[in-house]
C-alpha cells in the first residue's frame, strides 16, 4: 500500500498564527505610518506591484533579513 504525505508548509497552525500575526503588525504599522498595503490596491497594477514590494522589504525587516541596500529599515514620514 502506497501512502502520500500530504504534509505542507502550512500545516502547523502555530506556524501559520505566528506568520498571519507578523503580517497583520506590518499592516497596522505601515497604515499609522500613512503607507499603503498591498490589499490596498488592485491586483496585478503596477502600484499594487510597487506596494508588495515595499511591504515585503518592511517584512524582511521584521525578521531581522535587511543586510543589504534593497532591505533599509521603514522610513519614518513626518
Amino acid at each position: 500500500m502506497d501512502t502520500v504525505d500530504h504534509h505542507s508548509a502550512f500545516d502547523d497552525d502555530s506556524l501559520r498564527d505566528e506568520a498571519r500575526a507578523l503580517s497583520l503588525s506590518i499592516e497596522v504599522i505601515r497604515r499609522a505610518r500613512g503607507r499603503r498595503n498591498p490589499r490596498d490596491c488592485r491586483p496585478g497594477s503596477d502600484e499594487w506591484t510597487l506596494v508588495s514590494l515595499e511591504f515585503v522589504r518592511d517584512l524582511r525587516w521584521a525578521l531581522g533579513l535587511a543586510n543589504d541596500e534593497t532591505s533599509d529599515p521603514p522610513k519614518t514620514e513626518n
